[in-house]
């Protein structure tokens, strides 16, 4: 992930979406939300490595100030789902979890699952407009 941080030579998005998980990483104070909107006309989230997804996941693990994640509008799919919930596996900050019109089915929403039995302090998932289907439920 180093090298999206040095490389970066992109759009104001880009360079909001990098400075932001610099801030996540450093565990700095007044960073309190993770937002990505997948429509941007930029796509570094598309050119992040499975690594660098799972290195995500550990540094919003690591974070006590994150309260809120906000990655929507196809910002994730089930494979970076998976990927970024391998690293995230519990949280003593996060309380809300906003994960709309993503391209995730039951398999991304179960990655989810060692997060969820880890973070007490969870209080809203919002999934709206995904392809979970009712067998998610089961």
């Amino acid at each position: 992930m180093e090298e999206m941080y040095n490389d970066s030579e992109g759009s104001e998005n880009d360079d909001y979406w990098v400075s932001t998980i610099l801030r996540v990483k450093e565990n700095d104070p007044h960073t309190m939300e993770l937002e990505r909107d997948g429509t941007a006309d930029d796509d570094i989230q598309n050119n992040m490595t499975d690594d660098e997804w799972e290195e995500l996941g550990r540094e919003i693990s690591n974070n006590t100030h994150l309260r809120i994640i906000s990655l929507y509008e196809n910002a994730l799919n089930d494979r970076r789902m998976s990927l970024l919930f391998r690293g995230l596996t519990r949280s003593i900050s996060i309380r809300d979890i906003h994960l709309p019109e993503n391209e995730l089915s039951v398999a991304g929403v179960r990655s989810m699952v060692p997060f969820l039995h880890n973070s007490s302090n969870l209080t809203y998932l919002c999934l709206n407009d995904n392809n979970i289907q009712s067998e998610g439920f089961n």
